[in-house]
Formats: structure tokens, C-alpha cells, sequence
């Protein structure tokens, strides 16, 4: 099974909501197309909870479709939003890293994306010191397949290896 993780920044600029919404279609499009069945998330908030969405949205077309809430430590399981824990009703699976947060549970979270996916769809908001930034140095030590989607201006997506 080929695995796809998303990473991104968790505050999506208001005026660019739908151009994330439409590049995170064409990307998961993509990836099934390619192959890909397994995606993976740690459901926070902004690209990575639309990514979720739209892969719960595609799996009522495609029921093999497996998606993979990863979360770093309990207190982000208790979801408040009603919307939310919808979401979390449709995922195939879940992976818990930590029981409590500590320091080391988010780096822990990624480092499981990594070792599971093939495939990383990237958001970037080029702040070199974002939990995206870590995801993406570490994909490129891996030599993961990375599709980069700028925030800084609209444009396509730029597979690298």
C-alpha cells in the first residue's frame, strides 16, 4: 500500500482557503491515481484538517481508501468542534503517539508520517522554524517524494525527489 501525509501551516490566510481547498484536491486526485490508499494526518487545524476532509469526502467514492488520524498526544483526541469529531468518525484508523504531551510528541508524530508515507504533500509558508519546515528537511534526508504547493503566491504544485 502507497502512503500519502500532509504538512502545512495551521493558519490558512482567509483569502487563500480555496486555492488550498483546490490544490488539496488535485493533489489527492493525483495520489489515488497514482496509487496511493493510505493518507495519513495529525488533524490540526488548517491544511492538514482540510486535507482529512477532503479524504473522507473521496472515501464515501472510493471505500478503500484508508485515512490515518495521527496524533502527537491525547489532549488533541478531545475535539470540541462538532465538525471535527465527525471527522474523526470517518477515519479508518488512528495512531496515538504520546498518552500526555511532552516536548518530543510532535517531533515523534512527524517522524511516524515520514516513516509511513512515500508520498508528502507540502504547504509552505517558507517560516523556516515551522513544524512544516522539520517535516520537510526530514522528508528530503528520507528522500520522500515531496509536492510542493507555495502560499506565498498561487501557483502548481511542484513534485521533487
Amino acid at each position: 500500500m502507497k502512503s500519502c501525509c500532509i504538512t502545512g501551516p495551521r493558519e490558512i490566510p482567509t483569502e487563500k482557503i480555496e486555492y488550498v481547498r483546490q490544490a488539496l484536491h488535485r493533489e489527492i486526485e493525483q495520489a489515488v491515481a497514482d496509487g496511493f490508499t493510505v493518507f495519513l494526518s495529525d488533524m490540526d487545524k488548517g491544511t492538514n484538517l482540510e486535507f482529512a476532509m477532503i479524504v473522507a469526502e473521496k472515501k464515501k467514492e472510493i471505500p478503500e481508501l484508508f485515512l490515518e488520524a495521527v496524533y502527537p498526544h491525547a489532549g488533541r483526541m478531545k475535539a470540541k468542534n462538532k465538525q471535527v469529531r465527525e471527522l474523526m468518525s470517518q477515519c479508518s484508523g488512528f495512531k496515538l503517539i504520546s498518552q500526555d504531551y511532552n516536548r518530543d510528541c510532535q517531533f515523534a508524530a512527524n517522524r511516524y508520517l515520514l516513516e509511513s508515507a512515500q508520498r508528502v504533500i507540502a504547504f509552505s509558508d517558507e517560516n523556516i522554524k515551522s513544524n512544516t519546515a522539520q517535516i520537510l528537511r526530514m522528508a528530503a534526508a528520507k528522500e520522500l517524494e515531496v509536492h510542493m504547493i507555495s502560499l506565498s503566491e498561487p501557483e502548481e504544485s511542484v513534485p521533487s525527489h
